[in-house]
């Protein structure tokens, strides 16, 4: 791996993935604490607020972040022009929303909205102060750094949302909570900068900078409003509480396809750019991580769905029960997403962001109006989920074409390189699928924790085993190696 780095590329996704894993189980005890300590009618407010501020929360950032790390020749001007636009975009943000709060809250007839939407509106004024410091820290694979900011950053929020929770302070909880999380993060990316220089704002560089931004925000508006149509669209004709069960067994899907995602992309993208930027091949790492990547997600995905009553009850408790019916839906979803997940990133980093756009312009009003029409004609949650599962099934040939566009020797190779994860997943899977087919695919009464427990423990080591037996290009990479051989040699300690 070549260019100057503070930590290599492995040990890069080692630190984001110990990061991702952290913010996870805060994010989980999060959800579990506050699903008891919350109505799911409170729960739902704070859903469709933050569904209302989705336009206004993609355009804060308004693609500096991704600019100042793609780009080849980066300079002070732009640095400094980039945090000038940051700051105007997010004064006129915070602005719009605060006035626009009332209109919002009357739409959905409910009041509590106006205050939750202007204690999230402060954001807007907090962000421009993170995303420059946060992507100068990115673009140098400055993980150790990144890592000690961010979790800080998230137990703050937590104890801030739990504490207010827990003094009825309804929705306001979560928002504020995500105030003082941003706060946390502006002042500690600052501190861990090696310079600590005050960015001074500009816009020498803005043409350059809104090409991008310009190109950048348009494919987040699309991609915010239909993400958000399950909570704009289900809470308006379904109601809050349909909203929150929606929301909820999304949120298992979201372990993996956000949380963990997030580690590969935080990684991945600055790694494609820097390929890309000394000349090599980023095709190659990118098809690399695609294999490894599925390796985890399909049988995560196919765990959870035959465990998700036990998951819903683990997680949310015995008032979420009607998510359950959802979770695989969710989880078929996001094991499709898992196969296309970084192209978008692949591309934008050798510069070729306005062939995402074009995809996401296509895509995500499509997915907008499927989940719309679900709601609409069907009235059920069920129907919009399956509205989800649809629109991701269409997404995955429309992102493959867009890899062709501009890779085309790559897509075979890319294609066939899933076949090794799929055996995988399937060998891993059956286990857990004769356990689920004795216990009642349709049960109302959770299955033991000590039989899921040893049923996971069983498909855990076929996984291991057929990663080896398939020799699947996990089973190459030093650290799976190196558990592994642990595991051997602490088992043949004991016999």
């Amino acid at each position: 791996m070549q260019g100057a780095r503070m930590v290599s590329l492995r040990s890069a996704f080692f630190l984001s993935l110990l990061e991702r894993s952290a913010l996870v189980a805060l994010s989980l005890g999060s959800s579990v604490i506050l699903a008891r300590l919350l109505k799911p009618e409170e729960i739902g407010i704070y859903s469709v607020s933050l569904a209302v501020l989705a336009v206004a929360q993609v355009l804060r950032d308004f693609g500096v972040g991704n600019f100042l790390i793609q780009e080849s020749d980066l300079t002070e001007a732009h640095i400094n022009t980039a945090y000038g636009v940051s700051l105007i975009v997010g004064i006129v943000l915070f602005l719009l929303v605060w006035l626009l709060a009332p209109y919002a809250a009357d739409f959905y007839s409910e009041a509590a909205m106006v205050e939750t939407i202007r204690i999230s509106s402060l954001n807007f004024i907090l962000l421009p102060f993170c995303t420059i410091s946060l992507a100068l820290l990115r673009r140098d694979m400055s993980y150790d750094r990144l890592v000690s900011v961010n979790l800080a950053s998230a137990f703050g929020g937590f104890l801030v949302s739990v504490g207010l929770a827990h003094l009825d302070c309804g929705p306001n909880s979560m928002a504020i909570g995500a105030v003082f999380g941003n706060v946390i993060t502006g002042l500690g990316a600052w501190l861990v900068r090696p310079d600590r220089e005050l960015i001074r704002p500009t816009l020498t560089e803005w043409r350059k900078i809104v090409n991008f931004g310009g190109q950048s925000s348009l494919a987040n508006v699309v991609t915010a409003i239909s993400m958000n149509a399950n909570d704009l669209v289900v809470g308006k004709v379904l109601g809050f509480h349909s909203v929150a069960i929606f929301s909820r067994a999304q949120g298992v899907m979201n372990i993996f396809h956000r949380d963990i995602l997030s580690a590969v992309r935080n990684v991945a993208f600055p790694a494609f750019a820097d390929f890309h930027r000394q000349g090599l091949a980023p095709e190659l790492t990118h098809a690399r991580f695609i294999v490894l990547l599925t390796a985890f997600a399909w049988p995560f995905y196919g765990l959870v769905s035959l465990y998700a009553l036990e998951v819903v009850r683990f997680m949310f408790g015995g008032q979420w029960d009607e998510a359950v019916s959802l979770v695989p839906i969710f989880c078929l979803a996001g094991a499709l997403f898992a196969v296309n997940s970084l192209i978008p990133q692949l591309l934008i980093a050798v510069g070729k962001i306005h062939i995402v756009t074009r995809a996401e312009v296509v895509l995500q009003p499509l997915r907008f109006f499927m989940i719309a029409a679900a709601a609409y004609f069907y009235r059920s949650v069920e129907a919009c989920a399956v509205a989800y599962l649809i629109s991701s099934m269409i997404a995955l040939p429309v992102f493959t074409w867009a890899l062709a566009r501009v890779f085309p020797a790559h897509v075979l190779d890319f294609i066939s390189g899933l076949l090794p994860s799929f055996l995988v997943a399937v060998v891993t899977l059956v286990p857990v699928s004769v356990h689920v087919y004795f216990s009642g695919f349709s049960r109302g009464v959770p299955i033991d924790f000590s039989e899921i427990l040893l049923a996971s423990g069983i498909s855990a080591a076929v996984w291991v085993f057929s990663l080896l037996w398939l020799n699947h290009p996990l089973s190459e990479e030093p650290m799976f190696l190196r558990v592994v051989t642990r595991f051997s040699l602490a088992g043949n300690r004991r016999f």
